[in-house]
């Protein structure tokens, strides 16, 4: 008999799990022919299972009263016994349902705070109302911290500034662009303009993203090129706050356009900035990990829910320049 094929070994005798599927059946209809029915097989073939289990047992499972089967106290505790596996068994299937509906699992996802505090929140909040069971942990970080979590299997999905750098330990998939734009205080001079250039940002009050930026890189080699002269007011380490100064009338910034799109209802204004900087978004995942369905079906989430806002988000920009 095959050892895949064994489940219980009282007394030393081991039951195949067809064997003791047959003897549930009997202790559960009460005839061997309710038993047959039942497991779709013929009565003598539950009959000859029966003899063989009480040989293999070593004790009496059924005494014949009156032409009916009663089980002996034996068969009882037997039973008790199949009944704990039966359930152990069911309870396994139920994990395995559980975990490929997603009604259970856990989440950790990482992104870099100008996704993070933008457009993330919300695509968390529509997969947990499709998948209320399923936990998830959200943090924001730099980009450079998102890769080298996601490096050290430290995270699921982790949404960061795209790296010029190949980095082996990492799964990466381009998210979205998010180019940057230009924005100023509501009524500023700047926004007669439909199109910023670094020459127009000469002389005025800038508020700069910091100096690790890889927008702010950018910029900066094209201000000096252009021999730009920007007054440099405020250095800030987010887009959130960079749009709050700006709001507050403390000066002009470049950031990227979907930080901009979210602040579009505060007193500033966007234009667009060329040439064009790029800022790329990617969504990086550990390398050589078997991903959870969980984690699969959000990243399908995330691609498409940011692809698609990223649409209606260059559609809004280039209205409000033509309104």
């Amino acid at each position: 008999m095959d050892n895949g094929d064994r489940a219980i070994k009282p007394g030393g005798v081991e039951f195949s799990p067809r064997e003791i599927e047959f003897f549930a059946s009997v202790m559960l209809h009460g005839t061997t022919t309710k038993a047959a029915d039942a497991l779709d097989v013929t009565q003598p073939a539950v009959s000859k299972t029966l003899q063989l289990l009480a040989e293999k047992a070593g004790f009496q499972l059924f005494r014949i009263s009156r032409q009916r089967l009663v089980p002996t106290p034996e068969a009882h505790m037997l039973y008790a016994e199949v009944q704990r596996v039966f359930e152990s068994a069911r309870a396994i299937s139920r994990a395995a349902q559980e975990i490929r509906e997603l009604r259970s699992g856990r989440l950790n996802i990482c992104a870099l705070p100008a996704f993070g505090v933008t457009l993330l929140p919300s695509i968390i909040a529509e997969f947990a109302r499709q998948h209320p069971t399923v936990s998830i942990a959200m943090d924001i970080r730099s980009s450079t911290t998102v890769i080298q979590r996601a490096s050290r299997n430290q995270l699921d999905i982790g949404i960061a500034a795209t790296s010029a750098e190949e980095i082996p330990s990492v799964s990466r998939r381009v998210l979205v662009d998010t180019e940057p734009v230009c924005v100023m205080p509501a009524g500023h001079v700047l926004a007669r303009k439909d199109v910023v250039s670094p020459e127009d940002l000469h002389g005025l009050d800038f508020i700069s993203m910091g100096s690790g930026d890889p927008m702010r890189r950018q910029l900066d080699a094209l201000c000096e090129a252009s021999q730009v002269r920007r007054n440099l007011k405020v250095e800030v380490a987010l887009s959130s706050a960079c749009l709050s100064l700006v709001a507050s009338g403390a000066g002009v910034a470049i950031v990227d356009r979907l930080s901009a799109w979210m602040a579009r209802d505060r007193q500033i204004e966007i234009r667009r900035f060329l040439p064009k900087l790029e800022v790329r978004l990617s969504v990086y995942r550990p390398w050589g990990v078997i991903a959870s369905t969980a984690s699969d079906a959000f990243h399908d989430l995330l691609i498409h829910s940011s692809r698609t806002y990223m649409k209606e988000v260059d559609d809004g920009i280039e209205g409000l320049i033509a309104g």
